[in-house]
């Protein structure tokens, strides 16, 4: 048995979405509160849509100024990200020679200590050579 689905069953439930939406907002409204709420609201907007429509020109400069603004400090920001990415490698390269450095003043420890000890047992044999004559 085999069932075939077709692309209608998807608009159904978009068309159910859209209904249960349409009533809770209908059902919302039966609440003092939401109506005047959205009757605030309302005015709110429609007093900033009057006020946009009579000083176009404030507000493109003002939409302008903001994206400068915003373009400037990406630009800001790009430039210090890369600032840092160069010190992070410079840093990184400056840790490795460090390590290579500490590498070898410790094996130079190392020999200096070996060649302390050999010339302790040299005076030590010297100064037995010294005691017996």
């Amino acid at each position: 048995m085999s069932q075939t689905y077709s692309g209608g069953s998807q608009n159904k439930l978009f068309k159910a979405v859209l209904i249960g939406g349409i009533a809770g907002a209908l059902i919302s409204l039966f609440d003092r509160g939401t109506r005047e709420s959205i009757q605030n609201g309302s005015k709110k907007a429609g007093s900033i849509l009057r006020d946009v429509k009579n000083n176009p020109s404030y507000y493109t400069d003002k939409w302008k100024q903001t994206v400068d603004d915003a373009s400037g400090l990406m630009k800001e920001v790009q430039d210090d990200i890369s600032t840092l990415s160069q010190k992070f490698n410079g840093l990184k390269e400056s840790s490795v020679e460090a390590f290579n450095l500490v590498k070898e003043t410790q094996d130079d420890l190392k020999e200096i200590g070996s060649r302390v000890v050999e010339a302790g047992e040299e005076l030590t044999g010297n100064t037995n050579d010294k005691l017996t004559h």
